[in-house]
């Protein structure tokens, strides 16, 4: 089942994943829209990471093609994606606690810096003024994302709400072309889940595809133009939040549970 998105920048075709004998992805053809918001729900088994992982070249399929721009990537490095402008957060966070929560996002910037290795042993003029221009673009995002108060602050000192947002703002500060969001409101209270559909909504943009994969279905409801249900690896259903809440072939999968 494919469908078309006029102006989608994003496509993947006939993708097969197997593991042993196991087949985890039975053929998945979908394209993803510049400008959308676009949710990926299922039950668990259902098959979602492992397109995720497809999509950022932790996983090589068997069959099938990821194109992105009109170049093939269905082979590149995780490096290489992210180099196209592929950036992910994960279902845990995963901010490294000895580096405060700016330093964590400056870390986004790392992918495209110029000045190089030698620079961290030698006061370069350009290496000085490439680590300011990267504090300065760190603190920007945060200031975007309602969190620059707590740059200073190391991870320990902040609750999951703000550190989801820390991860997003460390995805986002290299102005990526495709953002994937792992489960973003695991561990969150309801408040910051409803703080984070604010924060998902934000970042909208005609130059950027958001991918979510998630199972708080009012988050997804919520922030998605359109959502795509995986089950054992194939696509069940495909539309708009209201036509996935209304089918009845979705509503079975999930056993009318949490639609």
């Amino acid at each position: 089942m494919t469908n078309h998105i006029h102006g989608s920048v994003l496509s993947v075709t006939g993708l097969k994943l197997s593991f042993g004998g196991n087949t985890v992805l039975h053929g998945i053809s979908l394209d993803f829209g510049a400008g959308k918001i676009i949710g990926l729900i299922g039950p668990n088994g259902a098959g979602k990471t492992s397109f995720f992982n497809c999509l950022t070249g932790l996983y090589h399929p068997q069959e099938g093609s990821i194109c992105f721009e009109g170049q093939d990537l269905t082979h590149t490095q995780p490096y290489q994606r992210a180099v196209q402008g592929f950036s992910r957060s994960f279902q845990h966070v995963v901010l490294c606690n000895e580096l405060t929560i700016i330093e964590n996002v400056v870390v986004g910037l790392n992918l495209y810096a110029k000045s190089g290795w030698l620079s961290a042993f030698l006061p370069l003029s350009d290496a000085r003024k490439e680590r300011s221009n990267n504090l300065d673009l760190a603190m920007e995002t945060l200031e975007r994302l309602g969190i620059s108060s707590e740059a200073n602050k190391f991870p320990n000192e902040l609750p999951p709400g703000l550190l989801r947002l820390a991860e997003i703002a460390r995805a986002i500060v290299g102005s990526p072309k495709v953002m994937l969001l792992d489960e973003p409101a695991a561990g969150l209270n309801s408040v910051e889940t409803r703080d984070l559909s604010q924060t998902i909504l934000s970042l909208r943009s005609k130059e950027l595809i958001i991918i979510v994969v998630e199972h708080d279905m009012d988050l997804v409801m919520n922030v998605c133009d359109e959502i795509h249900v995986l089950n054992v690896g194939s696509i069940l259903a495909s539309g708009t939040p209201s036509e996935i809440q209304n089918n009845t072939e979705v509503i079975e999968v999930y056993l009318g549970g949490e639609l």
